[in-house]
C-alpha cells in the first residue's frame, strides 16, 4: 500500500470513529436529556425565561426539579437543566430561576454542579442583576454539612448581583415530618411566579418502608487485612417490590440490644420500664433500640418518673437512615447489599454492626426502595466501562446482572481491593461472566499484592489507548465506590487521559456517572 493510501486509510478511520462517538452521544442524550422526563418542547425551551436548575447525586432534587417545573408551566414555558448546563448564555436569557440544589460529601456540590461552582462560586466575572432567583436546599440534619451547596449557591448567587426574592428553605431527607411543610412553603413560593399548587403535596418519599427479611450474611473477605465485607441476602414480606440497577435501599438501623441494655444500666433506668411516645407504647430499651444514644450527654431523671423518663428519651434524635447501592436485580429473586463493618477509633458504626454482626438470620429490617435515576443504565446498545472498589461492587454488580439479562456482552470491569488472597470478592460470579462471554474485558488491582501493588485508577493509565477506544465508539463509564481517594483518583485519570472537555461532555450526555459516598 503506497504511503498516501495509508494515510487517507489512517483519515478515513478516524472520521468515521469521530462520527461514530458524535452519534452515540446525540443518541444518549436524545434519550436521556440530563435523565429528565420533563414534557417542553424545543421551540418552548428557547424562549423560557423562567429555569428550574438542579444539583442533584441520588436522582431526589431532580425528581423536585421535574415537579416544580410542572406546577410552573401554568405561568409558561419552563427551561429545566442540570446546573452544570447552566452558563452566561442561559442565565442571561433567564428572568425567574429556581434552584434546587443537594449537598454532598462535606458541604460540595453534586457531580452535576461542579462545573458551576467552579464558573460561579469561585469567582465574580459575571453578573446577574436583572436574574431573581429561589433556592430549596436539600440535605440530611444527621451530617455535619447540613444544606451546604444550597446556602453557598444562594451566597454565590446574590453575589452575582442576582436578586434573592426569599431566604433558602432547607429540606431535611431524615425529618419526613416537616418534609411537607417545606415544600408547602416552596409551592408557595412558586406560587408567587404563577404557579399552580397541586392538590396533593409531593414529598421525597417514593415508598413506604416496609419488613424485609434477612435470609443469609456471608463475609467476603475472611483474612483480609481490612474491615469485614459482608454479602447480605434479604427477601420481601410483600410482593411486587420492583427496582433496577443503580437503585438505593433506605434502612432504618437499630442499637443491638446489649448496647441498649447496657446504656439502661449506665443511667440506672429499668429498661422494661413502658413508655407511651406519639400513642405508642414501648418498652424503654425498644425505644432506645431507635435513638441515637450518642447526641446526649446529660444525666436521666428519676427512674420512677415515667414522663420525666418519656421527655429525657424525646432529647434523643431518632436514628438516620442509611442508604447502601443494591447489588442485585428483582429478576434474581433478592435484594442483595455489600456492608462494610466499620469501626473508627474503637467505636462500631451503628448501622453496619447491627446489620454485619447482632442481626439474627430471619429477622427483619425496615427497609425502602429508592431510584437512583441518575445511576440507571444506559441504553441497552451502549458499551459500558464498570469502575469501583470494594463496597462499590455493589452497584457495579447489578449493572453487570442487568447486562447479561439484556444479552450485552460489550463489558469491561476495572476494580480493586487490597489483596489478591483474601479480598477477591465475587470470584466465582465474575469467573461465570467471562466464561460466558459477558464480561470480555476485566482488570483487577490490589493495593497490598506484594508483587504488583495498584490501584483501580493505576489500571486506568495503564489502559488509556482502550479507554480512548472504547469511548470513542460510545462507550459509558460508571464509577461506583468510595469518593475519598478512589473516585476523585478516577476522575483527574480519566480527565488526564481523555480531557476535561470529553470528560465533561460524557456527563452532561449522561455516560459518566457516579454513585460514591
Amino acid at each position: 500500500m503506497a504511503i498516501w493510501e495509508r494515510v487517507l486509510l489512517v483519515v478515513a478511520v478516524s472520521t468515521l470513529y469521530a462520527l461514530l462517538w458524535v452519534y452515540c452521544l446525540w443518541q444518549f442524550r436524545r434519550r436521556n436529556s440530563g435523565g429528565v422526563q420533563f414534557p417542553v418542547d424545543a421551540e418552548s425551551q428557547s424562549v423560557a425565561s423562567v429555569l428550574v436548575a438542579y444539583a442533584s447525586q441520588s436522582g431526589v432534587a431532580l425528581g423536585l426539579a421535574q415537579q416544580s417545573a410542572s406546577a410552573l408551566q401554568a405561568a409558561g414555558p419552563v427551561r429545566v437543566l442540570p446546573l452544570d448546563r447552566v452558563n452566561d448564555e442561559v442565565l442571561a436569557s433567564t428572568k425567574h430561576a429556581f434552584f434546587i440544589a443537594s449537598t454532598y460529601g462535606e458541604g460540595e456540590p453534586p457531580d452535576n454542579g461542579n462545573r458551576f461552582a467552579r464558573r460561579y462560586l469561585n469567582s465574580d466575572s459575571s453578573q446577574f442583576s436583572h436574574l431573581k432567583f429561589a433556592v430549596l436546599a436539600l440535605g440530611d440534619s444527621a451530617y455535619q454539612h447540613f444544606c451546604a451547596f444550597g446556602h453557598k449557591l444562594h451566597a454565590g448567587l446574590s453575589g452575582h448581583g442576582a436578586e434573592p426574592v426569599f431566604a433558602p428553605l432547607e429540606l431535611d431527607g431524615n425529618d419526613d415530618t416537616a418534609k411537607v411543610g417545606v415544600m408547602q412553603r416552596w409551592y408557595q413560593q412558586l406560587q408567587t411566579f404563577g404557579a399552580d399548587i397541586p392538590s396533593q403535596m409531593p414529598t421525597l418519599v417514593e415508598a413506604d418502608y416496609h419488613a424485609w427479611r434477612l435470609e443469609s450474611r456471608q463475609v467476603l473477605n475472611q483474612g483480609s487485612l481490612g474491615e469485614p465485607l459482608l454479602h447480605l441476602r434479604f427477601f420481601s414480606l410483600q410482593e411486587n417490590d420492583q427496582w433496577q440497577a443503580g437503585d438505593i435501599a433506605e434502612i432504618i438501623p437499630r442499637n443491638s440490644a446489649g448496647r441498649c441494655a447496657e446504656f439502661a444500666a449506665q443511667h440506672q433506668l429499668d429498661g422494661s420500664l413502658v413508655l407511651s411516645i406519639q400513642g405508642e407504647s414501648r418498652s424503654l430499651l425498644e425505644e432506645l433500640a431507635r435513638r441515637d444514644l450518642t447526641a446526649k450527654n446529660t444525666a436521666a431523671p428519676d427512674g420512677d418518673n415515667v414522663n420525666a423518663v418519656t421527655a429525657w428519651l424525646n432529647e434523643f434524635p431518632l436514628l438516620a437512615k442509611r442508604e447502601y447501592s443494591i447489588a442485585s436485580i428483582p429478576q434474581s429473586g433478592c435484594l442483595d447489599l455489600l456492608v462494610r463493618v466499620q469501626c473508627t477509633d474503637g467505636v462500631p458504626g451503628v448501622a453496619s454492626n447491627w446489620l454485619g454482626v447482632h442481626l439474627a438470620i430471619s429477622d427483619t429490617v425496615m427497609l425502602r426502595l429508592r431510584s437512583n435515576p441518575l445511576f440507571h443504565a444506559p441504553a441497552s446498545n451502549i458499551p459500558m466501562i464498570l469502575i469501583g472498589n470494594g463496597s462499590g461492587f455493589a452497584g457495579l454488580r447489578g449493572h453487570l446482572q442487568a447486562r447479561k439479562l439484556a444479552a450485552r456482552h460489550d463489558n469491561w470491569l476495572l476494580f480493586g481491593e487490597r489483596s489478591v488472597d483474601a479480598d477477591r470478592i465475587f470470584k466465582d460470579e465474575i469467573a461465570d461472566w467471562q466464561n460466558s462471554g459477558y464480561l470480555p474485558r476485566i482488570d483487577l488491582t490490589f493495593s497490598r499484592d506484594p508483587n504488583q501493588p495498584a490501584y483501580v485508577q493505576d489500571a486506568i493509565l495503564v489502559n488509556a489507548e482502550s479507554i480512548k477506544t472504547w469511548v470513542a465508539t460510545g462507550a459509558a463509564i460508571y464509577v461506583c465506590g468510595s469518593r475519598e481517594g478512589m473516585a476523585s483518583a478516577v476522575d483527574r485519570q480519566l480527565r488526564a487521559i481523555l480531557g476535561d472537555s470529553r470528560v465533561d461532555a460524557l456527563s452532561d450526555a449522561g455516560l459518566y456517572r457516579r454513585d460514591v459516598y
